[in-house]
């Protein structure tokens, strides 16, 4: 549990330090085009769990495999939103700081994805096989 909220720590630090240090809204169409068609696929798999998500890794007793809606894609849908949308933020007003912290989140929710996988097989015999088929975070790529 203490590893849980060390990765939360991280990843909402980040954040939010990504916020302050410029614009959440990219200066161009295409830009928030992308942000708006992340935004709405994590709203996606939001509503898959019937918006009832937990920051932390750790499974709910009630908790069940999802696998279809945008986890037909990727497993970790709300984690490649965030990726992609933070991302935009760090082009949108680049340097060398909001890069490395951009890099720090991604490592965070790389190792977060990896700790709450672990307990997805632990939970769910099916999940290695579901594993086998479904890329992590980018759609037949990673």
């Amino acid at each position: 549990m203490k590893k849980s909220y060390v990765f939360v720590a991280i990843q909402f630090t980040a954040i939010f330090i990504l916020i302050l240090t410029g614009s959440i809204f990219p200066s161009d169409i295409f830009k928030l085009t992308i942000m708006i068609l992340f935004g709405l696929f994590a709203l996606w798999a939001m509503y898959v769990h019937r918006f009832r998500f937990n920051a932390l890794p750790e499974l709910r007793d009630d908790s069940s495999l999802k696998t279809s809606g945008p986890y037909r894609f990727v497993r970790h849908p709300m984690y490649t939103s965030l990726i992609f949308i933070s991302f935009i933020w760090v082009i949108n007003d680049l340097s060398i700081f909001r890069l490395a912290i951009w890099i720090i989140l991604l490592i965070t929710i790389h190792l977060k994805s990896e700790y709450e996988e672990q307990l997805l097989i632990k939970k769910f015999p099916e999940y290695p096989q579901y594993k086998t088929r479904t890329k992590k975070f980018i759609p037949f790529i990673y």
